[in-house]
Parts: C-alpha cells; structure tokens; sequence
C-alpha cells in the first residue's frame, strides 16, 4: 500500500529515542528477543540506542552485523481521522508522513488505505 490513508485505530508509540543508523553501521541484533511481529530483530546501534529492527535489512559479513540500509526505528502516535501520506511498507508496518508532517512507523492495520 503506497500513496494516502486514513488512521483508523489510535496507536501510542512505545519509544521515544529508539535506534537509528546508517547503511553500514554494525548493529548488535538479539535473535533471541521474544516478538510476536515476524520481520523485525531488536539491534543495538554503534550509539547505543536499541530497537525493532527489519530483519531484511540486516546483513552478516565475517561475524559483524551490519544494516544495509538507512533506518530509523521512531513510531509515531497517531488517532483515529488523521490522514497520512504512505510510504513503503515492511513486515505490518508502514513508513509514513502525518499532515503535520511527523515521519515514522506505524502498524499497517491501523490504517485505511484511500480507493482509488
């Protein structure tokens, strides 16, 4: 789903200085951390900040972990009514701009995807 949606079920987000990283940095991801959300690894960034991040993204290179793409792991809380702007998705959840401008992830059903 790319393109406009409607929020249709709050949602709080639970961190509010998670992980963010660069394509490249090593990461120190925990495959054991318990998830009911298959897709995503909680990492420890080279900064120290910890989040759920997409196992895809992850890539091993002589024992190191690294991320092969630029992430930021910030949910946003959001209401019902809002309209966001849709960005890409991955394992549930999407990237996404709220109107007033606010960028981050959101569970993909929370949202009403616009028809048409």
């Amino acid at each position: 789903m790319n393109g406009q949606a409607t929020v249709s079920k709050a949602y709080r987000r639970p961190y509010t200085d998670p992980i963010r990283v660069t394509a490249g940095d090593c990461v120190f991801p925990d495959f054991d951390a318990p998830t009911d959300i298959p897709g995503w690894v909680w990492c420890s960034g080279p900064r120290g900040r910890q989040g759920w991040t997409p196992r895809a993204w992850l890539e091993e290179k002589d024992g190191v972990w690294h991320i092969t793409r630029d992430f930021d792991a910030i949910e946003l809380s959001v209401t019902p009514g809002e309209r966001v702007t849709l960005h890409f998705e991955h394992a549930g959840f999407h990237w996404l701009t709220t109107a007033d401008g606010r960028t981050g992830w959101v569970p993909s059903d929370h949202l009403a995807p616009d028809s048409g």
